[in-house]
């Protein structure tokens, strides 16, 4: 993928976080340091419990700007995350998180796919 030029400085990426589990997640979104995070930034948590109804709004809402989105591994593989935003990305598109290793390469490389759907600008990290 090419290397994200910011145009637009006040254009703050997309950035989606994925967890191996729930129990994972919702220890990271309760820890201190979240807690210090989400008093200037608004942070989405997506689990399996998610109504099917809302869960196209919400996941449009995980590539608007600014947008911090927790979710489980699942959501990673066959679910569509599609950023229409031209600033965003312009400014590099959304970044992917994967906060845990894969034993399956498939699953990391699905997961790569979620920060640059057909050939859009994004990028990747594992931690």
């Amino acid at each position: 993928r090419r290397r994200p030029v910011n145009d637009y400085p006040l254009v703050k990426r997309p950035v989606m976080v994925f967890f191996p589990s729930k129990e994972v997640m919702i220890a990271f979104d309760d820890s201190d340091q979240m807690k210090e995070f989400k008093v200037s930034n608004h942070v989405r948590v997506i689990t399996e419990a998610i109504d099917p109804r809302e869960k196209d709004g919400e996941f449009l809402s995980a590539t608007r700007n600014g947008a911090v989105t927790l979710m489980i591994r699942e959501f990673g593989r066959g679910t569509d995350f599609k950023c229409f935003d031209t600033k965003i990305l312009t400014a590099g598109g959304v970044h992917v998180i994967q906060a845990f290793y894969s034993i399956d390469s498939a699953e990391e490389i699905q997961l790569k796919g979620r920060a640059a759907r057909q050939g859009a600008d994004g990028s990747f990290s594992m931690i």
